[in-house]
């Protein structure tokens, strides 16, 4: 999925990162397992380390990435840091705005470019308004 042209203009480094990164990850369930699976392995590292386990470390990194490719497969694209490796930040910074945003903050950059990523075939919400449109 080639990223529109109207994402790569953004001036915004991390607006642009951040659209360009949901642009490739639209799928919900592409979305659950990164919620899912890049915690996973952002903690798996710190748990082999108390424990001293080899197995925490292997296996949760192998459970981590199996539900990153498993995302992909969903979506029906490669994960996006193969092609800007920059993307491997967004990562963790996605999930950060996603847990933050159930919390009600809602960081100015990702609004923005939540809606300057949204579908065309979607209209996109005015600057400022959060959730679905009122029934």
């Amino acid at each position: 999925m080639a990223a529109p042209a109207h994402l790569l203009e953004i001036e915004g480094f991390w607006t642009r990162e951040f659209a360009l990164y949901l642009h490739e990850h639209q799928h919900p369930g592409n979305r659950l397992t990164h919620l899912l699976g890049i915690p996973i392995i952002v903690v798996t590292p710190v748990v082999a380390l108390v424990t001293r386990s080899w197995a925490w470390l292997v296996g949760g990194l192998v459970v981590g990435w199996i539900l990153q490719l498993l995302g992909h497969r969903l979506e029906g694209n490669k994960p996006a840091f193969l092609k800007r490796p920059v993307s491997f930040a967004m990562g963790p910074l996605m999930v950060t705005v996603e847990l933050v945003g159930y919390l009600g903050l809602r960081p100015a950059f990702a609004e923005e470019a939540r809606r300057l990523s949204a579908p065309a075939s979607a209209p996109a919400p005015p600057q400022g308004v959060t959730g679905p449109p009122p029934a």
